[in-house]
């Protein structure tokens, strides 16, 4: 799918105090969703490879984060009002029961989700959290070099100067194992308009860290089935990672791929395949 077919596929609709998010929901009416969380500093274009793979049964929706892609700017930058997104999503829907699937920058706000379940603060039941490679552990985080140049105090000079297509290609490409399975062009074409935003969408590096305890004690404590799809040999949040997780909790079911940070792209008929059994084995 291409990414002009994914977004006549989508709408925008007001969500959240009048601000507006691209939204694509697909798959059979009145099953429960499969909640699709995207990454930095792409959208929910990432989910293509899986929700095309995907059994029909398998209702999604994805969407574009404030600040990310077709959605608009949050009131601020903050984890609180991309999680307030997600559940405006999931109440549009009606869905009184999710099963989310997190990657990247999405995999936190699903810990926050995780950790609102786990003290009776969601509104709807969370069957079970499927994680792709992401910071879980913020002290276990290798942030790229240009990612943490965005992120410091002259980031928002250097974005509009630093952020070009070949910018873009360059720090991906690093972060994968397969480079010849992610179409840089169809993706740029998706984060351009906002790439100079990169120093406001980084927040989420030092907000990680204020919220590193609360974070990881959702994972240890989960009171949801957890299944990890992980990318072993990224360089962000790889083996060093999945290893931790196997320590905290070894009741997970593990998928560990030989691919880089982005397993639905470099290997989707393997993440479709136990995001698929994993949904089967937790209706």
């Amino acid at each position: 799918m291409r990414a002009g077919d994914w977004l006549k596929s989508s709408e925008r609709v007001a969500l959240v105090r009048d601000r507006r998010a691209l939204v694509r929901v697909g798959g059979r009416p009145g099953e429960r969703p499969l909640l699709l969380l995207h990454g930095f500093p792409t959208t929910s274009y990432d989910w293509h490879t899986l929700v095309e793979r995907l059994p029909e049964q398998n209702r999604t929706i994805a969407f574009d984060f404030f600040g990310f892609g077709q959605s608009d700017l949050p009131t601020r930058w903050s984890y609180d009002e991309q999680v307030e997104l997600a559940l405006a999503v999931v109440r549009r829907e009606g869905a009184a029961r999710v099963l989310v699937v997190a990657h990247d920058y999405g995999a936190s706000v699903a810990q926050e989700l995780i950790a609102r379940f786990n003290e009776g603060q969601l509104p709807f039941a969370l069957d079970g959290v499927v994680f792709l490679n992401g910071g879980l552990n913020p002290a276990l985080h290798r942030a790229l070099l240009v990612q943490r140049v965005l992120a410091g105090p002259l980031g928002a000079l250097l974005a509009p100067l630093v952020l070009r297509r070949g910018t873009f290609e360059r720090s991906i490409r690093r972060t994968l194992a397969r480079p010849e399975r992610f179409d840089f062009a169809e993706h740029w074409s998706l984060v351009e308009a906002m790439a100079r935003r990169a120093h406001d969408q980084l927040h989420y590096i030092a907000e990680r860290r204020t919220r590193a305890d609360r974070w990881t004690r959702a994972i240890a404590e989960a009171k949801c089935p957890l299944g990890f799809a992980w990318g072993k040999l990224d360089p962000v949040s790889g083996e060093h990672v999945l290893d931790w997780v196997k320590q905290t909790r070894p009741d997970a079911e593990v998928l560990a791929l030989a691919v880089g940070h982005w397993p639905q792209i470099e290997a989707p008929d393997e993440v479709a395949a136990f995001v698929d059994d994993f949904a089967r084995r937790h209706p």
